[in-house]
């Protein structure tokens, strides 16, 4: 799947699981040269490690076909690199500075939200690259909604207390979260408008035969063939 939202000048795009689960270069091209960009190769791709922390790499030269240790969000604004995310449930963040050409790629899952990721992004744009949230587009790629994300008792134990226990939903004796809202509520707040954010709206738990779910996998483990599945979400700038 592609986001509407974004500009033909970028590469963006999300793998499905016909492509397979996306843990290596090789299977990444076949499904970025599927949208038809042609002559990406494994050098053009930049992978982070995703250690579940806030962490932000602004990616150099040096950098093209590495896998960044110890960050869960990536940002270029060098063309030919395209910064890849893995995800089975976290939520796929995808911007574009369109002033400034700059992308970026976050990784997030709950524990890298509530530990502030997306503002370390958005701050990161702001200092580095001068960006202003006008001109920021956001994509939000399939992850798993408060219809099916309910909280194992140690984590809500230690929600309970934050100001993260605003994004719990109460029902059947469970206790689920509502990842979106959190993501969507943190861009409005950094003065991004709801005209430059495109929810794909795809819970990756409900079309679990379309996008790899954790949560699914671990409800029935013979679901998926392969033991981890992830697909990816893409985004970087073309030669300009």
């Amino acid at each position: 799947m592609q986001f509407k939202i974004f500009p033909k000048e970028i590469v963006q795009g999300v793998s499905e699981t016909s492509f397979g689960s996306i843990k290596n270069p090789n299977r990444a091209i076949k499904f970025l040269k599927f949208l038809g960009y042609k002559k990406i190769k494994a050098k053009n791709l930049i992978w982070a490690e995703q250690i579940f922390n806030n962490k932000i790499h602004i990616c150099q030269k040096k950098d093209g076909g590495k896998k960044i240790k110890g960050v869960d969000g990536l940002i270029s604004n060098l063309p030919n690199q395209i910064l890849v995310i893995l995800s089975a449930d976290c939520v796929p963040i995808l911007i574009y500075d369109r002033e400034n050409k700059v992308v970026a790629a976050l990784h997030g899952a709950r524990e890298c939200l509530t530990k502030g990721i997306l503002k370390n992004a958005l701050k990161e744009l702001r200092e580095k690259f001068n960006s202003k949230s006008k001109n920021l587009l956001v994509g939000i790629g399939p992850h798993i909604r408060a219809c099916h994300y309910w909280l194992r008792e140690k984590i809500y134990q230690k929600l309970k207390k934050t100001k993260f226990k605003k994004y719990f939903l109460e029902k059947n004796r469970r206790v689920y979260f509502d990842l979106t809202k959190l993501v969507i509520d943190q861009l409005l707040k950094f003065g991004i408008k709801k005209g430059q954010i495109e929810d794909c709206k795809i819970c990756t738990y409900c079309c679990a035969k379309r996008f790899f779910s954790y949560r699914k996998k671990k409800d029935d483990p013979k679901f998926y063939p392969e033991k981890k599945p992830r697909f990816a979400s893409f985004i970087g700038l073309l030669k300009s």
